[in-house]
């Protein structure tokens, strides 16, 4: 999300202050998911893997699911030095990552083209195991706080692309990600502990701790399994205003600890809890001038009156029981989660050119902002056995979230201090809940032919209070409260025209919640000049694909073509001078997947991945500032990826050596005429990463080099300071990063 903090609330306009017042914040997994680090005697006999997933809430080979999934194994990210969401989205073809505002914990993603730019609500669920992460609604940051979850001991990260509605509900419509952790051992003792140092070009030095402890308490009975880790980046954008000191760098601390309990073969009960806490200097962000794209002082550098940092804190505690019923397995997952956002941005170069004419003056401004969303959720699940007739799931779902979000606009002295007049203080107190119920029937016609239909049905309330202070703030609005029913669809044909290969059709819905609205009146009539609400956003896709062997235990490819209609898009909206959420018209998204896996020798690994996507308007939106036919901002209409791995032996240590080669094409940040982002282009970038390593006894040594050829790589854009001529913050991926690795497992 750029532009804008998401929310109802309110962007103030003062005397008719622009859309943008509030706005300051507002190894690829296709094929190193299919390996082991260290390929054992059973696995060396099938030359190509086969990878498991849960798209469908089983577990079950990704060549026989219906649709695009893709499973990124925690080892094969470790092994290259990612250990970011960026990291993850960056493998991914297709899969956008935009950071908002300063970065961690300002960030979304999308997948496909579904992006409007400036985004209301999440586009792409983030789960952990089964547990749904973050804000449902557009009230607390739902938005622009994608879970930026460290990657550390990790089983797999599982990416299902299109909309997953009917079985992971609200937020799913583009998509969906899922952290899967490595489940306690009831059999063996792990400790581990793994170090990282590593350093980019004109940056500081960063560095990775982590410890791994897995203790079984009774053999096949019980185990606990904890994991303790710290990043801390280094950064490499420099203040110029500030002695050309490192602005960007970041802290993460994390902590996650789960216990295992298997009294019988037929029941299991997991209690999981989790802690991560982020601070950031500020985002990764160059100044460019808009017209020219080049930097204004020089690479990696940008000025600031103020320092942006943020803070982001997340908790979860969690309980999964799954009982094997043998007419059914019932998994009954509770979930309970804290998060918390904390951060400051600098607007001072739209609003010091801007508010002295209205006799404000001052050296800069800050921009104080928060989220806070509290959430408690249950899924109950009931799943048939394996059959060759019919297959069956049926569940209910339920959440609960308090959420808040704080704005606070005051000028600064040339200390840095708070002075009057104070501009904007705005508090958005919400409260959302959500029940469904859904299922899914599977029919197999006979042994290479099946269909599935699947229904998701949803009820959801929502209230929102607003508590206005400043000069700007707006007249007392009154408590705002909504309440819709949606249902979702999803249906599938499959066929098997020969062992290892299937055809499939999928068609299936997703939405995004609406919400209430504070109705602003006519002071004169006393009319209303808003809608009390704005409605859900849904949509459709349409998609056929290919999964298969090109040559049996060599080569394997999977081929998708989709298209999705989106309609009533959710948009920040401008009414009366200022600016809420609404819903817009149509847009298209039409592409083209595909994967290539191969194993051409014994030890050697091969892999491709190519994304096309053709995303346009279909309809004129004022709100947007964008006309039928244009494309949706964020989304590269090409972006491709190659891998190649290759094992061997060195004195009988086995070793590794990989190099990745990404392609992401231009982009566009908005549209051609925005209300309140100037457009940006963002150019095409290539990027070439390089990893290596070799396993003495208990201990392994590794590398790697991140941005090989120290490309200047624009990932994404916030203008919203260009409006008033300011320049474009640009986020950039780091340049070329050296790091070393080592391990050492004591049992």
């Amino acid at each position: 999300m750029r532009g804008r903090i998401p929310g109802p609330g309110w962007t103030f306009h003062g005397r008719s202050l622009p859309l943008a017042v509030l706005a300051a914040c507002g190894a690829f997994p296709f094929t190193v998911a299919a390996q082991n680090a260290r390929p054992d005697a059973a696995a060396a006999s099938e030359a190509i893997e086969t990878v498991v997933v849960t798209a469908q809430r089983r577990r079950e080979p990704a060549r026989e699911v219906p649709l695009t999934a893709d499973v990124v194994r925690g080892e094969a990210l470790e092994r290259s030095g990612y250990q970011s969401l960026a990291d993850l989205a960056a493998l991914l073809p297709g899969v956008n990552y935009n950071e908002a505002g300063s970065g961690t914990g300002q960030s979304q993603v999308t997948m496909r083209g579904i992006s409007t730019g400036s985004q209301v609500g999440a586009t792409v669920s983030m789960y952990i195991d089964d547990v749904p992460f973050g804000s449902s609604s557009g009230y607390a940051g739902g938005g622009s706080s994608a879970l930026d979850l460290g990657l550390f001991d990790l089983a797999a990260a599982e990416v299902l692309r299109g909309p997953q509605g009917t079985l992971y509900g609200a937020g799913a419509m583009g998509g969906l990600i899922k952290y899967v952790a490595v489940e306690p051992d009831t059999h063996e003792r792990v400790t581990n502990v793994t170090t990282e140092l590593s350093n980019a070009r004109h940056g500081e030095l960063s560095h990775v701790a982590r410890g791994v402890f897995n203790l079984p308490l009774s053999d096949g009975v019980a185990a606990l399994r904890a994991t303790l880790y710290q990043r801390k980046e280094g950064g490499f954008v420099h203040d110029r205003n500030h002695s050309d000191q490192v602005v960007d760098g970041s802290l993460t601390n994390g902590a996650r600890v789960a216990l295992l309990l298997t009294p019988s073969k037929d029941l299991s009960l997991r209690l999981t809890a989790l802690t991560q806490s982020q601070q950031r200097d500020g985002s990764s962000t160059e100044d460019v001038q808009i017209a020219t794209g080049q930097p204004v002082d020089g690479r990696q550098t940008k000025r600031l009156f103020v320092n942006e940092p943020v803070k982001v804190h997340n908790d979860l505690l969690s309980l999964a029981i799954k009982a094997d019923l043998h007419w059914a397995t019932l998994d009954a997952i509770t979930g309970w989660q804290r998060s918390r956002n904390d951060g400051r941005a600098d607007p001072s170069a739209l609003y010091v050119p801007y508010l002295a004419p209205l006799g404000i003056s001052a050296p800069g401004y800050a921009l104080d902002y928060s989220f806070y969303n509290r959430k408690v959720s249950q899924e109950i699940r009931l799943t048939s056995p394996r059959s060759r007739v019919f297959e069956w799931l049926a569940g209910a779902f339920y959440t609960n979230e308090v959420g808040a979000k704080s704005q606070h606009l005051q000028p600064l002295n040339a200390a840095f201090e708070p002075v009057q007049p104070l501009l904007a203080d705005a508090q958005f107190p919400s409260t959302f809940r959500e029940a469904a119920v859904f299922g899914t029937g599977t029919y197999f016609l006979n042994e290479r032919t099946d269909v599935t239909l699947g229904v998701r049905r949803s009820h959801n309330t929502q209230h929102l209070d607003q508590r206005f202070a400043g000069l700007f703030a707006p007249a007392p609005q009154p408590t705002a409260e909504s309440s819709e029913d949606v249902t979702t669809w999803m249906a599938t044909a499959r066929w098997r025209p020969a062992p290892r290969h299937a055809l499939y059709v999928r068609a299936a819905s997703g939405y995004r919640p609406g919400g209430p609205l504070p109705v602003i009146r006519n002071p004169l009539t006393g009319e209303p000049l808003n809608k009390p609400s704005f409605a859900s956003d849904t949509l459709w896709s349409y998609e056929a694909g290919w999964k298969g062997d090109l040559v049996p235990g060599k080569v394997s490819a999977e081929l998708a073509v989709y298209q999705i209609d989106w309609k009533d898009m959710q948009v920040f909206t401008a009414n009366a001078g200022f600016s809420g959420i609404g819903n817009a018209g149509r847009a298209r998204s039409r592409g083209i997947e595909a994967t290539l896996r191969a194993k051409p020798a014994e030890d050697v690994r091969v892999a491709a991945a190519l994304s096309l996507i053709d995303a346009k308007l279909r309809d004129d939106s004022p709100d947007l500032g964008g006309k039928a036919g244009e494309r949706l901002p964020d989304a590269a209409r090409v972006a491709g990826a190659v891998q190649v791995d290759r094992d061997f032996s060195v004195d009988g240590n086995h070793a590794y050596l990989g190099a990745s080669l990404r392609y992401t094409g231009e982009r566009f940040n908005a549209f051609v005429r925005p209300p309140a982002n100037p457009l940006y282009r963002l150019p095409a970038y290539t990027m070439i990463d390089l990893r290596g390593g070799i396993e003495l006894g208990r201990a392994s040594i590794g590398f790697f080099v991140r941005n090989l050829l120290d490309h200047r790589a624009q990932t994404s854009a916030d203008t919203t300071l260009s409006a008033m001529g300011g320049p474009a913050r640009i986020n950039l991926a780091a340049p070329r990063t050296l790091g070393v690795q080592f391990s050492y497992a004591f049992f």
